[in-house]
């Protein structure tokens, strides 16, 4: 648990950003990651707890002028989240926002609120399947030079109801460039502990998979681009 002090540009936080929830209680204010955050093994998600406990002593490190900068940055600009909503942040929240997204890349942190770049959703993509690959396709060809791809997935989904909003692992990061078919099945395989030509041959199941752009240096992120595929 962390004290939280506040000042004239952020007087009161209420709720939770992430994993961390605000509360005023008998001891203060104070910061905390939410007690029944679930406890999980895979170690992608042990990694993000361990980035969001980096955040707010991050923030309570900056200089004043520097917590004004990203105040301003958060007056002058909404946020689109991963599912193209908008929303009205403040200051720590866009701070946390693109912080967090450079430690998955992983890159360090800015102190600094960065120069505005709304960052578009990348081209949507195919997904190729067979006993022994498992590929997303951009045909043709696409440039992601200066941004990190973040590739999430979905377990094997037997219900006929499919929601894209479902719980994603994240499965790989690629680092920019040129691409067009990237290969997947041994990191899928790795994530879920199954081998990929039984998860095709026998599962008769669907798989979602989400991409977005992180852009180098300042953490900006587009939304999620998803795909659905059908094996069976």
């Amino acid at each position: 648990m962390a004290r939280v002090t506040y000042g004239a540009l952020i007087t009161e936080l209420a709720g939770s950003i992430g994993g961390i929830t605000f509360q005023r209680n008998s001891s203060g204010n104070t910061a905390r990651l939410k007690p029944n955050m679930p406890v999980n093994s895979s170690v992608n998600q042990q990694s993000q707890q361990i980035r969001l406990s980096r955040i707010i002593p991050a923030w309570n490190a900056l200089t004043a002028a520097q917590k004004t900068g990203w105040e301003n940055f958060a007056a002058a600009h909404v946020h689109v989240n991963e599912w193209g909503e908008t929303k009205t942040l403040n200051g720590f929240q866009w701070f946390a926002s693109c912080n967090i997204n450079l430690l998955l890349l992983p890159q360090a942190m800015i102190t600094a609120a960065p120069a505005w770049t709304a960052i578009a959703a990348i081209a949507n993509f195919t997904l190729v399947a067979d006993a022994a690959n498992f590929d997303l396709d951009w045909t043709p060809d696409i440039d992601i030079t200066g941004y990190r791809l973040i590739i999430y997935a979905t377990p094997p989904i037997r219900q006929s109801t499919m929601k894209l909003r479902r719980s994603t692992f994240i499965i790989r990061k690629y680092d920019g460039g040129v691409i067009n078919i990237l290969a997947i099945e041994t990191q899928y395989a790795s994530i879920f502990g199954v081998t990929w030509a039984d998860i095709f041959n026998n599962a008769k199941a669907n798989i979602i998979i989400r991409v977005k752009l992180i852009q180098e240096g300042t953490g900006l992120a587009s939304p999620y681009t998803s795909t659905l595929i059908k094996l069976n």
